[in-house]
């Protein structure tokens, strides 16, 4: 709801709140004043509740019914949070959860003393705010994939953020049914996935979506997806595969590479970029600037002005929020361009600069093979390693604060309070870090498991580093493998990168969604 709808019910909440008072401490507040208030707020709340009961009740006119009913019992509800003054929107939703639990098959008369103590405790409650049309529309895929029974514990545990012993409460069932029920939904909703064999796309129930990029007809041996805008547009290089012949050599491959842009789902080729080169894609966070380097030549792209070659030397790395800073190496010392003007950030050889903060502030690299950060002023400050041998930093959030890459073969994170620290705790770790979204909270990169199988990973606070293939595989079919993820949008929603895929029998690039409420 627009917070001045809110506001005005909230008024008109307090409005009452001090009837009700008034009218107890016999101040002189008539019943008609009171009634009139009430129909007020009811004419008010109508279409709030009305849409919330909808959510939960198939049934249209049993969600009618529920919804009159719900208005007509305001005058014993509101009562119970005058003592509190809650703003409305902080207490509606939970407290409507609750009646349509426990009163929907009773009379309408009154609330029960069990009811009424239910309502005091959901008023202590934080439900969320009204939910958003997107949310709305996840919500209702999942109605059409649970029970009704399954569909109420979900919503009260993700949407209403209830703990299962207070949803037992609210059910009267015992916590261990509503465990059960909650795993049996969740493995539902894990299986409920729809493929688009046309456009190489698997996507569940959550909007979450894994599509295979393929390759350009004429750069068909490969792709490899490097990196993602907000709104999930894609940069990266496809190749082509020719066979040379020398006398020396006999027959032997050559790789000639082709920088592309990818929007769903549909290639545009920005240029070729040499045979046998060393590649990079990279793009800036609403997509409106691609830069792309290699050891034989360099070009950009924009809207207003197509395919660029670039003329002048270097290697790019990385780019700014806006496109206007761009970072990496020349001659093998780390520079950085702003407006097209060259600043060298070491004079030291070796150095690059490998990452770029949103505003442009913070640059990452390394000197000498020893990760450092150049902060806002230019001044140098070296991370460290892990193991005191050698470390990169590849990437750095907004804030300049959370720096990711790796050092002795491991993925590290840096902070300026914890240090270094390595992203997995196992022996004989090899991992690397490639990207961070803005936020500093999501980590993508590659690692090897236990049997030296190649994954691709994502990492984040709560979870620590997850194989992607794991977390994902509902939405890969038999034999598919990500095994690097090489970037993350800055809003954190999108994760690309290159995988194996057997209907095709090639390396080939992956975009993952996950879904509008990741960002």
């Amino acid at each position: 709801m627009k917070q001045h709808e809110w506001s005005e019910i909230n008024r008109q909440c307090l409005e009452i709140f001090a009837l009700e008072r008034a009218a107890r401490e016999g101040v002189g507040t008539t019943e008609a004043s009171l009634s009139a208030a009430y129909e007020r707020l009811s004419s008010a709340l109508r279409p709030i509740v009305s849409e919330m009961v909808c959510m939960l009740i198939r049934d249209g006119r049993e969600a009618e019914r529920l919804t009159n009913a719900f208005l007509e019992r305001l005058p014993l509800i509101l009562p119970i949070h005058a003592d509190t003054e809650f703003e409305c929107e902080r207490w509606i939703g939970a407290v409507l959860i609750g009646f349509i639990y426990h009163t929907a098959a009773l009379p309408r008369e009154s609330l029960s003393e069990q009811e009424a103590r239910v309502l005091q405790e959901l008023s202590e409650l934080q439900p969320r705010s009204p939910l958003s049309a997107e949310e709305r529309e996840l919500i209702e895929r999942v109605r059409q994939a649970l029970s009704p029974e399954e569909f109420l514990i979900w919503y009260d545990y993700v949407i209403n953020g209830y703990a299962p012993v207070e949803i037992a409460a609210l059910h009267q069932e015992r916590v261990s049914t509503v465990e059960e029920t909650l795993q049996r939904a969740r493995h539902k909703l894990w299986e409920t996935t729809a493929v688009d064999a046309t456009l190489r796309t698997r996507v569940d129930v959550f909007g979450q979506r894994l599509t295979w990029l393929g390759t350009p007809k004429s750069y068909s041996h490969s792709s490899v997806a490097q990196g993602v805008a907000d709104d999930g547009t894609v940069v990266g290089v496809a190749f082509a595969e020719e066979y040379r012949y020398s006398d020396a050599r006999g027959n032997y491959p050559v790789y000639i590479a082709c920088a592309f842009r990818w929007h769903p789902y549909q290639f545009e080729l920005l240029g070729e970029l040499g045979e046998n080169c060393q590649p990079r894609c990279i793009t800036n966070a609403d997509g409106s600037a691609v830069f792309v380097s290699s050891t034989e030549c360099s070009l950009r792209w924009t809207p207003e002005y197509g395919v660029q070659r670039d003329l002048k030397d270097g290697y790019i790395h990385a780019v700014n929020a806006d496109g206007k800073v761009w970072v990496g190496e020349l001659e093998g010392r780390a520079v950085q361009w702003r407006h097209d003007t060259l600043e060298v950030l070491a004079q030291d050889n070796p150095s690059a600069a490998y990452g770029v903060s949103a505003d442009g502030k913070y640059r990452v690299g390394h000197i000498h093979y020893q990760a450092v950060r150049w902060d806002a002023s230019g001044v140098i400050q070296r991370l460290g390693a892990l193991d005191g041998g050698q470390s990169e930093a590849r990437a750095v959030s907004r804030d300049g604060n959370v720096v990711v890459g790796k050092s002795d073969g491991r993925a590290f994170r840096w902070t300026p309070h914890e240090g270094m620290c390595a992203l997995r705790q196992v022996d004989d770790d090899i991992s690397h870090a490639h990207s961070i979204s803005y936020d500093g909270t999501r980590i993508v990169g590659e690692a090897l498991d236990e049997t030296s199988g190649l994954f691709a990973f994502l990492w984040t606070p709560e979870d620590g580093m997850q194989d992607l293939n794991m977390l994902f595989a509902h939405l890969r079919a038999t034999g598919e493998v990500l095994e690097r993820a090489y970037a993350v949008s800055p809003n954190g929603r999108y994760i690309v990168g290159e995988g194996y895929c057997p209907d095709t029998d090639r390396h080939e690039a992956f975009v993952l969604d996950l879904g509008e409420f990741s960002c």
